[in-house]
């Protein structure tokens, strides 16, 4: 009896000294007294739970479990981020809560991009306290980034919305989630310049009710939300060669017409030319339609920069830099971005490097000036 007694204590023991190891270490709350600000920090930084890459501007949040106690950062923000920054959110156990007057999770001051495969769940207890609250914006949320909010603040706002491109996306497989009783016609504002009118290309996302939970409503990409299926007689499957084939582009410069398989597929507002140091730029916003007649390209006069994404990869660039960005990563081009006419054009061997193509699929004839593109 005593042996069996002594077995069941050792192995208690032995549980005793895992478990705070893992499950217990998951819910310990760090509490956040000054707030997390990286709007002028230049430096790489890291503290339990998250990771701050400077040079790309990037807070990457795992295991990040984070509590602004009663009566501290009224009127402020737990978490400040400069204009074009990133959050990249890791693993499941991610929480910031706010329990404090008029303190907001995010305070972004511009554009934003929430992305990564793990799950962040935000709660605050004032009504004045801003979940998201992004300046001019755009805010996008993409990849399989899953947020949940609890709270009876805004989930979103967006201040002094101005354009006529998307200002809040959520993309792929992303989700926002909220309570349905407090934000059914109250979860998202926005607050526009003076003289500008609203425009229905500002939110970019669809609405679902959870239908196995009533109490909640998701917001995510519309390509997600289809409508029911008819049924259709059974198609013979598509040939192996047919699913592989490619498209032949020419672009001559000098002539606005863009070519697809002998036809003229587009007709440019501005034809392709030579540049100065000899780099063949091309419009970066038709060759991407041309290839994918869904493909956006969107500018923020804020920041002066365009966006789009390629292979499900944010690629941002500026006009007259001397890099572009790829997710995070500086990208060196072989000659700076060009804007001329109200378009913006990048030298065909910086189009290559962003739509990943290699340079075998590119054919130059300098005696007519044709790039000849196959892919």
């Amino acid at each position: 009896m005593k042996k069996r007694i002594l077995c069941g204590v050792l192995s208690a023991a032995i549980l005793v000294g895992l478990y705070p190891a893992t499950a217990l270490a998951e819910e310990s709350i760090t509490e956040l007294t000054t707030p997390m600000d990286f709007r002028n920090v230049n430096e790489d930084k890291d503290g339990p739970g998250w990771y701050w890459d400077a040079n790309g501007q990037t807070l990457t949040l795992k295991d990040f479990r984070y509590s602004v106690p009663s009566g501290k950062l009224e009127d402020s923000a737990a978490i400040y981020l400069p204009d074009e920054s990133y959050v990249e959110i890791e693993g499941d156990n991610n929480l910031l809560e706010t329990k404090s007057y008029h303190c907001d999770a995010f305070y972004c001051e511009g554009e934003v991009n929430f992305y990564g495969d793990g799950k962040l769940t935000l709660s605050l207890d004032s009504y004045g306290a801003n979940a998201i609250y992004v300046e001019k914006g755009p805010l996008l949320i993409d990849d399989e980034v899953e947020i949940t909010v609890e709270s009876k603040g805004y989930i979103i706002y967006l201040n002094n919305a101005k354009g006529k491109n998307p200002l809040i996306s959520i993309k792929d497989d992303a989700k926002l989630i909220f309570n349905q009783k407090d934000h059914k016609d109250r979860n998202i504002l926005l607050t526009k310049k003076s003289s500008v009118e609203t425009s229905p290309n500002w939110l970019d996302y669809a609405e679902v009710e959870d239908d196995w939970d009533k109490d909640y409503i998701n917001l995510v990409a519309k390509e997600t939300v289809k409508a029911p299926e008819k049924e259709e007689p059974p198609v013979s499957p598509e040939k192996p060669e047919d699913s592989q084939k490619q498209n032949e582009y020419k672009i001559v410069v000098g002539s606005a017409d863009i070519l697809k398989n002998g036809e003229v597929s587009y007709t440019a507002d501005v034809a392709p030319y030579l540049n100065k140091d000899g780099y063949t730029m091309l419009p970066l916003r038709a060759l991407l339609e041309v290839s994918n007649p869904e493909q956006k390209v969107n500018w923020n006069n804020g920041t002066k920069s365009a966006h789009t994404f390629v292979n499900n990869k944010l690629v941002s660039i500026k006009p007259g830099e001397t890099t572009y960005t790829k997710v995070t990563e500086q990208v060196k081009l072989h000659t700076p971005a060009e804007t001329k006419n109200g378009r913006l054009f990048v030298s065909l061997r910086d189009w290559m490097s962003i739509m990943e193509i290699d340079v075998s699929q590119m054919d130059w004839d300098p005696a007519t000036k044709t790039v000849t593109l196959t892919y």
